[in-house]
């Protein structure tokens, strides 16, 4: 069926044999699932994705037009994980059954969000093509009109362009000194979306870590980090990103790796996983896996340098390759609180799945758009003039949401909310340019 290639589901599942076994079909994943909560079929449910994924792997049944269909509507938000008291690594076994789902050619997505897939997976590796390709999308985002031709334009393009965050403000001013004793060299990874799409973010967290103490580093050669490869079962495209991330951003130290986007930091945190069977790299990938850290780990970690005042209504919401694949989950809230006079509104549901997924909200828009409007109904319960999170799908789609709704609510990254009080503290020097 597979031909003369390795399954991986058969070997995903023989590894975690002993936690499959270990689960009593309790059901207490099923209120955390955000595809359990919208459709309620239990083939839906990561129970139930469990019991068809392990069928196929000893054979039981076939891979047909329906376990494909349950398959991939999964979000892979893991919070079914931090839910499981039996401890099953439910996202390793996702990913293995469609690594072979790709390989039979299955899919249960329209021509266009394959094209779109394709897309996204061929361009992000290559920083040369990207950025013209992302270019003509914001021209088109910023003459978008409220009428005529733009109704006619496919819906799921509509909702692409709808997604694309508003143009970074050209404000590469460099900090006056640092405010915190030496803490040593960092390694910045700038990712690939975070780098086109989101700059200001990155320039903001170079600048938020050397206030706080740090020199930071930030290596040319380093790629996208393969996330999204992954998790839509391209592995053996992910592992290739990984040993080039490997070979730039690795030292002869334990300088830490430090990352602004959730789902990055997540698959970065598990190349020595997904590299485990490579004798070349499997121990590099290890030792590298163990330097990565979120931004908001590290400085929650070492102490964060208070900022300025800010009197602003603030909520955030817990990205879940943040809260589930990492269990970073008190951290930016830490951050949080070296800004003075915050008036913070706590998002009920905040750890639930906003349905961003990489490009699940493309792919998958009908799921993607109930659950987004869970999201926003809490949030709109919150009365926050700015809701804060720490990855850039998240922040998109939640972004575009805010949007469609005519919300009055503006959309950042913890780190900008950081940097904007670092600014109005005084620590910043606009006279001095900051390189990227």
């Amino acid at each position: 069926m597979f031909g003369k290639r390795k399954r991986l589901l058969p070997d995903a599942v023989k590894e975690q044999e002993n936690n499959l076994l270990a689960c009593v079909h309790c059901g207490f994943c099923l209120p955390h699932c955000p595809t359990y909560s919208v459709l309620g079929d239990e083939n839906d449910s990561p129970r139930g994705r469990l019991y068809l994924m392990r069928a196929v792997a000893e054979g039981r049944i076939t891979p047909d037009d329906a376990y494909t269909r349950h398959i991939e509507s999964c979000i892979v938000c893991r919070a079914c994980e931090t839910a499981c008291p039996s401890g099953v690594r439910y996202g390793t076994i996702m990913e293995a059954a469609r690594c072979d789902l790709r390989r039979l050619g299955a899919s249960d997505m329209g021509w266009l969000a394959r094209v779109l897939r394709w897309m996204g997976l061929y361009l992000l590796p290559r920083r040369s093509l990207l950025r013209p390709a992302v270019f003509p999308m914001r021209i088109i985002r910023h003459l978008r009109p409220t009428d005529g031709w733009w109704r006619w334009l496919p819906s799921i393009v509509r909702l692409g362009l709808e997604m694309l965050p508003p143009p970074p403000l050209k404000r590469k001013f460099a900090p006056v000194s640092s405010h915190a004793p030496d803490k040593g060299v960092v390694v910045q990874f700038r990712g690939c979306v975070m780098d086109e799409l989101f700059k200001n973010v990155n320039q903001a967290t170079t600048r938020v870590l050397e206030v706080n103490g740090f020199r930071v580093t930030v290596p040319q050669a380093q790629t996208c980090c393969g996330s999204l490869h992954d998790h839509s079962g391209f592995v053996d495209a992910a592992r290739e990103l990984a040993r080039k991330n490997i070979d730039s951003l690795e030292d002869g130290n334990d300088t830490p790796v430090v990352v602004n986007a959730a789902g990055c930091a997540a698959l970065m945190k598990e190349y020595g996983e997904l590299l485990k069977d490579d004798p070349r790299y499997a121990a590099r990938a290890h030792r590298f896996a163990s330097r990565v850290c979120d931004v908001t780990e590290l400085l929650a970690r070492t102490g964060v340098v208070k900022g300025a005042s800010i009197q602003r209504k603030v909520t955030y919401d817990a990205p879940c390759h943040l809260y589930h694949a990492q269990k970073v989950k008190t951290a930016p809230l830490d951050v949080l609180k070296a800004v003075p006079d915050l008036d913070f509104r706590p998002l009920r549901g905040a750890d639930r799945c906003c349905a961003s997924g990489g490009i699940y909200n493309l792919t998958h828009p009908d799921i993607a758009e109930e659950v987004l409007q869970r999201k926003l109904s809490a949030l709109f319960e919150t009365g926050a003039e700015t809701l804060v999170t720490a990855n850039p799908g998240c922040q998109m789609q939640i972004q575009q949401g805010v949007r469609t709704a005519g919300m009055d609510v503006s959309v950042a990254h913890v780190i900008e909310l950081l940097d904007e009080s670092y600014e109005k503290a005084g620590y910043y020097d606009s006279t001095t340019s900051l390189k990227g």
